[in-house]
């Protein structure tokens, strides 16, 4: 536990075609790969998406690298997304420099419309994950030799080079003062009936009342106005009976020993125990390569999920600390003297994958998470009805089926219920605040010139 601590905490200071189509038309001619040919005298050749997709799974493997580091599990989705939604920009204003497809985050009035767009690509990825994660610097070195080796040495690779540092340089520069690296304020521990503290086993030794980040909900956001933008609504009274339906459905569904989930409930919640914006970024993978899209829509599909995913984060935390409501694990230990008669406490009670993240229950991150990368999918694509497979680090060798990006949220969300970490209303309001902020950033951001 005390390397989890470690982490958590170094985590946070290393911080085209010719006709113009909207991306959520599904036809042929929108989704297939697009072969650029002599335009403006440059000879684009066939461009995939495979370099935009190689370095999208770099970012992922980058931060899933720095477990081993420290023998302990992987970034909490806070720091993590933020990584992503900086990689995943990069390479998006590092294509939209060359072709402008669609409106840039971070690099502004910058063209070169003979710059090879895989190695600008490569370069700004890489640029991002060697300043975000220095211990990683051999692996992004070396997956960076592959790429441009790949390559034929011309003026074009050059200028591509260049362009992707510049594009990385633009989005490192915009990040650097956000407060990422202070958030981790001091925090005061309620005393009241409904009021958090520390979970097990961050309330005593070694961590002595241990609480995550209490100030990542006032660093600047990536796309929204301000943290408390889509803050929901208080959550209910502990003494109401909607707190008490609630008590008592996680406390069933939720515990280790003695619980009445479904074996189906049960791979839920062990399902989605990772991190949401690694999950929702495998299934924007899925459906990239699914229906064939080219790398501009590519690119610009990731980044409009991490940017969402980071603000998702941003805005969770704001609600979270600004409520500071408890978490089921403590209200069970304290049933018995909450003033509620009609919630019985457990002193022994324990969630089904130890440890409760070390944050307020209300709203619930991971239900924001989904709600905001299942909106970024569902506007994208045009509807939410679209089938696909989809696995799980965290359960490995498990496939769910899924109907549509909603039942991704919604299975994202239930999860926490079933694995023991939230009240229900805080996965549903979750959801629906998420769902707020992937539309505004859809809306608003790298929208099509």
């Amino acid at each position: 536990m005390k390397k989890l601590l470690h982490l958590l905490l170094l985590s946070i200071f290393i911080f085209l075609s010719c006709q113009k189509q909207p991306d959520n038309v599904i036809n042929s001619k929108n989704l297939a790969d697009e072969t650029f040919t002599k335009s403006k005298g440059h000879a684009y050749g066939t461009i995939t998406s495979d370099m935009v997709l190689k370095w999208n799974e770099a970012g992922t493997q980058a931060i899933a690298n720095m477990a081993p580091l420290t023998g302990s599990g992987p970034l909490p989705p806070m720091p993590e997304s933020r990584i992503y939604a900086m990689i995943n920009v990069a390479m998006h204003d590092a294509l939209n420099s060359i072709v402008p497809k669609y409106q840039t985050y971070a690099l502004k009035n910058t063209r070169d419309k003979d710059a090879d767009a895989n190695a600008a690509v490569a370069q700004a990825a890489h640029d991002v994950i060697f300043a975000m994660l220095p211990p990683q610097q051999p692996f992004a070195d070396n997956l960076l030799t592959t790429s441009l080796a790949s390559i034929a040495d011309c003026d074009s690779k050059t200028r591509g080079i260049v362009l992707g540092k510049a594009a990385a340089k633009a989005i490192l520069n915009l990040r650097a003062n956000d407060g990422a690296d202070v958030a981790q304020i001091p925090y005061t521990q309620g005393t009241l009936p409904g009021q958090y503290r520390a979970t097990p086993p961050f309330d005593g030794p070694p961590f002595n009342g241990f609480v995550a980040v209490p100030g990542w909900g006032n660093i600047t956001p990536f796309c929204l106005a301000r943290g408390s933008q889509f803050r929901p609504v208080p959550p209910y009274a502990i003494n109401s009976a909607a707190y008490t339906a609630d008590y008592n459905d996680v406390k069933n569904l939720g515990a280790a020993t003695g619980s009445t989930r479904t074996a189906d409930q049960k791979e839920i919640a062990i399902f989605y125990l990772e991190n949401a914006p690694l999950h929702f970024n495998r299934i924007a993978r899925t459906m990239i390569e699914s229906y064939k899209l080219d790398p501009w829509k590519s690119a610009r599909l990731l980044a409009l999920l991490q940017l969402a995913e980071a603000d998702a984060n941003i805005a969770c935390l704001n609600a979270k600390f600004y409520y500071n409501f408890w978490r089921p694990i403590t209200a069970i230990h304290l049933g018995a003297s909450d003033g509620n008669p009609n919630t019985t406490g457990n002193a022994t009670w324990d969630v089904l994958a130890p440890p409760t993240p070390p944050v307020p229950d209300y709203p619930s991150n991971h239900s924001v998470n989904g709600g905001a990368g299942a909106a970024i999918l569902a506007h994208y694509f045009g509807r939410d009805n679209i089938s696909y497979k989809q696995i799980s680090s965290s359960l490995p060798g498990v496939t769910r089926t899924l109907n549509g990006f909603s039942q991704s949220a919604v299975e994202n969300a239930l999860s926490r219920v079933y694995v023991g970490y939230h009240f229900r209303n805080a996965c549903l309001k979750g959801v629906d605040m998420g769902y707020k902020v992937g539309k505004y950033v859809f809306e608003n951001y790298l929208k099509e010139k």
